[in-house]
């Protein structure tokens, strides 16, 4: 049993994996990053996991987008062969006495490998079994299978033509070395010289024949083969062998990273359009091989020299001739506008305000003639963020209550607010309800249409076009900008709403202006202080501070931007509508921050970091118009759309915490924002209900909330499952929304 033990432990593939743990700390977290997103212990709100479990391929998840995954997969674990063959490879010199070392090498150190590929079949088998079809688990795995086993076959076959081993010195193609060893062949053939070196010692032998002991290797047939010795050879001949195999396994990673940006040019084709999951194989496949040619070439300096490695890019990228900074498309850059805290302030008291607080006023009175009661209820819809979820939730949940009230739901909405995806999703029916021939007929196809990925260009984007092409340009309305994963966002989110939303903010300013549709305000968060933009086509400064600091009352700060006043003097009207989608959307990472035209530089991003609900908006809106509304309608009703609003808090048994981990409690709360703004925005409804008194408020929440038990806990993500489909659909029909929505249905009627 000693013997047995003793042999595995000097396993070759043992001793890999022992030395990969031992000196290649950097290249496993990559490894270990991958295993936490598979499983879902990472980013499990953001539904990393579901990019593995359910890769979608032309708006489909079926065998061919596992077999691009399966690819992906085999690129990664190959990625990782050839860069710890160039790291580690050299300590077995045995390899180089053996026909195809680096085949062999790949075998024996198919461990990790494969022990995460079988782990990624296990997920599979229990995301699966939850679904009735069975045949999407057959098809799944053997997609993924297949797809492994042609990345596999084509790095065998490149290696098997191009690298050199041992039997390329044998007489039958070349001289031998000239240690070789007398008695074979002629002594007089050129370059043979006698075998004079003397023997090493043995504890010599060992530390530079096989300094790890290693007694078997698995060959290609997987069986067990002994370990030789190899201080026969020349060591030259040895050192040629291994700098030949390093040399190809360079330049095979130089020809992958030129075909990563030649698929760059061609992003806009949905063909090549591959499953975000095996997007993020193929980025992290770059950073390993990253890691691995630093490592290489610079040893012990490699830390060090990754930490400087970013702070050189870093540098180089805020250099002003090379502005990577993700634009507003639509917008003229070539001026910028002053922002500052004097003319933000400048507008209270002003003529502008006036003029736009008059001119919204006839908006609403257009809205009032266009009901048929003498004082109708006033409709205001709040969506929360929350990536596609949010997006299919809230046009669900809205096109329902317009079927269930015959029309009367959008015909009494005069303001649409809210967040991230949800606002998305108004937005889409807010369009349709304005262009669409067959609204009424078309439910079914918009909740389609608007829950069809976007994570897919995103992420090809970020691995072929943002890493390889960062200089790429795109013309947008006349003007040149950066191109980058956003636009391809956009594009996509274009094609999937058939292009209805693919327009300058300026068109809707007279349907606003005749109340055909409802306003909508997009409230993107400017990240460099905190303010929140507001995009209208309309006037909205009255929208930029409380009522008493624009009366002048009080002297205190803006805390709200007027996009078009800000930004006049940069064809503001001509920004792109879903570009203001988009930047509400800007989830950090996911999608870049925008930069806008102004000195200084600000910088957009998620309306969520300060209003992810939407209320904050309505209750200034309503502030500004309080006496209209008092006078003119029967009062506010603001319906509330939001999905994962009631988060409990996962109660813990004990104060485990370590002093390590305790040192971060204190700023836990930093972490909890959305909690903060949902207990900042009831208190704001409080103060509203009390000013409009309780007979002229009123408030309709429908609320997605998965179930804390649920094994597919729906993800804050672009990206959708089509069991997450049906959940959130499904979710219409629990019985707290139920008793709300009939409570809105006969107030309208």
């Amino acid at each position: 049993m000693v013997d047995l033990l003793q042999n595995i432990l000097r396993s070759f593939s043992v001793q890999l994996l022992l030395l990969h743990l031992r000196s290649n700390f950097l290249l496993l977290v990559v490894w270990a990053l991958l295993l936490l997103m598979m499983s879902g212990l990472v980013g499990p709100q953001l539904g990393l996991q579901y990019l593995f479990l359910d890769p979608e391929y032309l708006n489909r998840t079926d065998f061919w987008s596992f077999l691009i995954v399966g690819i992906a997969y085999g690129f990664f674990a190959m990625t990782w062969n050839l860069s710890t063959y160039l790291l580690i490879g050299g300590y077995f010199n045995f390899l180089a006495s053996l026909s195809r070392p680096f085949f062999k090498f790949c075998i024996n150190n198919a461990l990790l490998p494969l022990g995460v590929l079988f782990f990624y079949f296990g997920l599979l088998v229990r995301f699966f079994r939850l679904d009735t079809d069975s045949w999407i688990l057959l098809e799944s795995l053997s997609g993924l299978a297949l797809g492994v086993v042609i990345s596999l076959f084509l790095y065998a076959l490149y290696f098997n033509l191009t690298n050199r081993d041992i039997s390329y010195y044998r007489p039958r193609h070349r001289e031998r070395p000239p240690n070789m060893g007398p008695g074979e062949g002629t002594a007089s053939a050129q370059g043979h010289r006698p075998y004079r070196a003397q023997a090493l010692a043995p504890v010599l032998t060992r530390l530079y024949d096989n300094p790890y002991r290693v007694r078997t290797y698995l060959n290609e047939g997987l069986k067990t083969r002994l370990v030789r010795s190899v201080a026969h050879y020349e060591s030259s001949v040895l050192q040629g062998i291994f700098r030949q195999n390093h040399l190809n396994a360079i330049l095979l990673q130089v020809i992958t990273a030129l075909l990563l940006a030649g698929l760059g040019l061609l992003i806009d084709r949905p063909l090549f359009q591959i499953p975000a999951g095996a997007s993020f194989l193929v980025m992290l496949s770059l950073v390993i091989a990253f890691i691995g040619a630093v490592s290489y070439w610079f040893s012990e300096w490699r830390v060090t020299l990754l930490l400087l490695s970013l702070v050189a890019i870093n540098v180089l990228t805020s250099a002003p001739w090379f502005q990577l900074g993700n634009q507003a498309y639509g917008l003229d850059y070539n001026l910028t506008a002053a922002y500052s805290e004097d003319r933000l302030q400048g507008l209270y008291g002003s003529p502008k305000l006036a003029e736009d607080i008059a001119a919204t006023t006839a908006i609403l009175e257009n809205w009032k003639a266009k009901q048929n009661e003498e004082r109708p209820p006033l409709v205001i819809v709040c969506a929360s963020g929350g990536g596609l979820t949010a997006a299919l939730w809230a046009t669900h949940i809205a096109q329902t209550i317009e079927g269930c009230s015959d029309g009367a739901f959008l015909h009494h909405t005069a303001l649409m607010t809210g967040a991230s995806g949800g606002q998305i999703g108004l937005a889409y029916l807010r369009e349709a309800y304005l262009s669409d021939p067959n609204f009424r007929e078309n439910d079914v196809f918009r909740l389609d249409r608007i829950s069809r990925d976007l994570l897919n260009p995103v992420a090809f984007s970020i691995v072929s076009n943002d890493v390889f092409l960062p200089l790429a340009r795109v013309t947008v309305g006349g003007k040149s900008y950066r191109r980058d994963r956003a636009y391809g966002f956009e594009r996509e989110l274009a094609i999937n709403t058939d292009h209805t939303l693919d327009k300058a903010i300026w068109t809707y300013r007279e349907p606003e202006r005749t109340a055909r549709i409802p306003l909508l305000f997009v409230t993107p968060s400017i990240v460099d202080d905190g303010r929140r933009m507001v995009i209208s086509p309309q006037g909205v400064t009255y929208m930029t501070a409380s009522e008493a600091a624009t009366r002048g009352n009080l002297a205190l700060m803006p805390d709200m931007v007027d996009f078009r006043w800000l930004l006049a003097g940069q064809d503001a009207d001509s920004l792109r509508f879903i570009t203001a989608l988009r930047m509400n959307a800007t989830y950090p990472y996911v999608l870049p921050l925008v930069r806008l035209p102004t000195t200084p530089v600000i910088r957009l991003m998620d309306a969520g970091y300060r209003d992810n609900y939407g209320i904050t908006s309505a209750v200034r809106f309503v502030s500004v118009f309080r006496d209209w509304i008092l006078e003119n309608t029967s009062g506010v009703h603001i319906v509330q759309i939001s999905a994962f609003r009631e988060r409990e808090p996962e109660p813990e048994a004990a104060d485990n915490r370590g002093v390590v981990s305790s040192l971060f409690r204190p700023v836990g709360v930093a972490g909890n924002i959305l909690s903060v703004q949902i207990l900042d925005q009831e208190v704001l409804l409080g103060q509203l209900a009390a000013t409009l008194g309780p007979e002229n408020f009123h408030l309709y929440r429908f609320n997605y909330q998965p179930a804390a038990d649920d094994p597919l806990r729906t993800s804050v993500s672009f990206h959708l499952t089509e069991q997450e489909r049906r959940q959130v659909l499904r979710a219409s029909q629990d019985p707290a929304v139920q008793v709300e929505m009939d409570r809105l249905v006969r107030m309208l009627q």
